[in-house]
């Protein structure tokens, strides 16, 4: 699997493009209103009505998607890039790709992964990547870094905080991704152990990766169906 060229944007994140580019479309940040234990559930059905809306009438619902500027917010984004730095360090990686959208035309999905590391260019395409997604979350309050930090694997994450783990799967699922990285960051936590790294590899997930695509396809049917019944 191979992340195409064409489904990089240069559209900034967080600017008025980023903005009009996500109308309509869901997000990784967001996915895990799909993916309750049993069916699409309320806040799944809340989501895809919210995703129709935003179609139809041609506008963010900035209410559901603007970002929330409070303490953990300001924090996180503070030491984001501290976070993706130790990240490389500790994965002797020389450089990322930062906060590039992703999105495969004709869907109506995208995700913004803080960064993809290009492990590298394909040889039988020279119009495609294979990459790695990397998010990292930077808890501002120490019990919860701790809690992040003790998790080791994936179903560590899944249990404690799936919107993290779902995050990271269709991070991947969108960027055709085989691995995907979470990073837990705190900086006043000292040098090699201020950072915990979690390897997600699709192979051991495939059963989540299934569940995703099933709920995916049919967020996409009820979606198709609202948007035809009010062009009808």
């Amino acid at each position: 699997m191979m992340l195409h060229k064409s489904f990089i944007t240069n559209i900034e994140i967080y600017s008025p493009a980023w903005d009009a580019f996500r109308i309509g479309k869901f997000t990784s940040s967001r996915i895990s209103t799909l993916m309750p234990e049993k069916g699409l559930g309320d806040g799944g059905m809340s989501y895809i009505y919210q995703k129709a809306s935003e179609y139809l009438i041609g506008q963010t619902l900035a209410e559901e998607e603007a970002i929330i500027e409070d303490e953990n917010t300001v924090w996180g984004l503070e030491n984001e890039l501290r976070a993706l730095q130790t990240f490389c360090r500790i994965q002797k990686i020389e450089y990322l790709v930062m906060q590039r959208l992703i999105h495969v035309p004709g869907t109506i999905f995208s995700s913004t992964p803080d960064a993809l590391h290009v492990i590298d260019s394909s040889v039988f395409k020279e119009d495609c990547y294979n990459v790695a997604t990397v998010e990292v979350k930077c808890p501002r309050k120490f019990p919860r870094f701790l809690e992040l930090y003790r998790c080791n694997t994936p179903m560590d994450i899944w249990k404690v905080e799936r919107k993290y783990f779902w995050q990271v799967v269709d991070q991947m699922f969108n960027c055709q991704s085989v691995l995907g990285y979470l990073g837990i960051y705190h900086p006043l936590f000292p040098e090699g152990k201020n950072m915990k790294i979690i390897e997600f590899n699709k192979i051991d997930l495939w059963d989540k990766f299934k569940l995703l695509e099933e709920r995916k396809a049919k967020a996409v049917s009820i979606f198709n169906e609202i948007v035809s019944e009010f062009r009808s």
